[in-house]
C-alpha cells in the first residue's frame, strides 16, 4: 500500500495514490519522449503497434519540428480555432477523425457543412484482446488510401486529445501525404472551444 506522511492509505485513497503516481509516470515518459525524440514512446505508454514498425509519437510543427534523422516534418499542430477556418470557410480540407465510433457516439463529432471535403473516420487504435490498444499502421493507411487516394490531399488529422492524431499524421506523411495538420488540441479542444458539434 502507498505510504503518505508516514501513514498507510486505505480504501479510495489509496487508490488515488496509485492512479496519480501512474499518470504522472505516463506524463514524464511522454514529455522526455517528445523533447528528447524519444522513438520507444508507444511501447511505453501501452500502445502496442501490430505492424512491428516503431512509430515516433513526438510531434511536429510548432514543437520538435525535426526527426532524429534531422528531415523538418511537414505536418503541422494546429488547434481548433485554426482548423475551424480551414474546416469551415474554405472546404478543401477533409477531417479525418481517427477515434472509435463508441467515442464519437459518446461526445459527438465536429459539425462540418456539406460543401467541401467532409468528415471522414478511419479508426486507427483498436483493442486488441489483451486490453492493449494497437495501431496496424500498414492496415489503418490502406483504408485511409483507398478514401484519399490523391497524396496532395487536404487533410487535418483528429482524435480525442491529439495524441494518437500525431502518429497518424506521422504515417501518412511517410506514406508520401504532401497537405497534413494534425489537430493538436483534439476533439476535446473543438468542445472547449464552443465549435460546432454534430452527433453521428
Amino acid at each position: 500500500m502507498p505510504i503518505w506522511d508516514g501513514r498507510r492509505l486505505r480504501g479510495p485513497s489509496a487508490a488515488a495514490t496509485c492512479v496519480g503516481a501512474v499518470l504522472l509516470t505516463i506524463s514524464l515518459v511522454l514529455i522526455h519522449s517528445w523533447t528528447h525524440n524519444c522513438t520507444g514512446a508507444p511501447a511505453l505508454v501501452g500502445l502496442k503497434l501490430a505492424d512491428g514498425h516503431q512509430h515516433s509519437m513526438k510531434s511536429s510543427g510548432s514543437n520538435c519540428g525535426r526527426s532524429q534523422s534531422g528531415i523538418r516534418r511537414k505536418f503541422t499542430s494546429i488547434s481548433s480555432l485554426d482548423a475551424v477556418g480551414m474546416l469551415l470557410e474554405t472546404g478543401e480540407w477533409a477531417y479525418l477523425d481517427i477515434r472509435r465510433r463508441d467515442e464519437q457516439h459518446a461526445v459527438g463529432i465536429p459539425a462540418l457543412p456539406d460543401y467541401g471535403e467532409g468528415f471522414h473516420t478511419v479508426t486507427s487504435h483498436k483493442p486488441s484482446f489483451d486490453g492493449y490498444m494497437t495501431f496496424d499502421s500498414d492496415a489503418w493507411l490502406d483504408e485511409v488510401q483507398r478514401i484519399f487516394p490523391d497524396l496532395q490531399q487536404k487533410l487535418i488529422v483528429g482524435c480525442a486529445a491529439g495524441v494518437r492524431s500525431k502518429v497518424a499524421a506521422q504515417v501518412l506523411e511517410d506514406a508520401g501525404y504532401t497537405e497534413v495538420m494534425e489537430l493538436d488540441d483534439g476533439f476535446y479542444g473543438w468542445c472547449e472551444s464552443g465549435l460546432p458539434v454534430a452527433r453521428p
